[in-house]
């Protein structure tokens, strides 16, 4: 089952990769995705990464092959949510501290969907989510910007080599 999860993903990339768009557009349009992939704005991703990716006339089909690039991260995905925590909640405090270690009796359900949550949880979350989207967000647009430019640069080679 993993593997074939993988092999769509893998289908997917040489989708992006064999696309006629121009090698920033589609890199652009990736590391857009990859950016929103890391903000937690559950549900809405998809829809911010098209909307930024339309006004900075990226690739929306990257955008979206990059927003969810990042489910490829997802059995450690409570991990990085966490680490994105406490990098908010250092940010945010004065004096900057880490937040507390986490026990079973701070989980109540009746508080799930509480308002006031967003501030205590969602703030930090969102700011360690930026400070962990911008460099990954820059080392994907290198990468794929790289990989087009190398892929159009083989293919023109072969199209332009004589045939025996």
């Amino acid at each position: 089952m993993i593997r074939r999860y993988l092999h769509g993903y893998l289908i997917k990339f040489h989708e992006l990769l064999d696309a006629r768009d121009a090698p920033h557009s589609i890199a652009g349009g990736t590391a857009i995705g990859v950016f929103f992939g890391f903000i937690p704005v559950f549900g809405i991703k998809t829809l911010c990464a098209v909307g930024i990716s339309m006004l900075t006339r990226c690739s929306v089909v990257a955008s979206v092959i990059g927003v969810s690039l990042h489910d490829v991260l997802l059995p450690i995905w409570p991990l990085i949510l966490r680490y994105q925590f406490q990098v908010g909640f250092w940010i945010l405090s004065h004096p900057h501290h880490f937040a507390p270690k986490l026990t079973r009796n701070d989980f109540k359900l009746s508080e799930l969907l509480q308002w006031d949550n967003f501030v205590d949880i969602g703030l930090p979350l969102t700011v360690g989510g930026i400070v962990f989207a911008i460099p990954a967000a820059l080392i994907t647009y290198g990468v794929i910007l790289f990989v087009v430019k190398l892929r159009s640069a083989r293919r023109l080679k072969e199209k332009s080599a004589p045939i025996p």
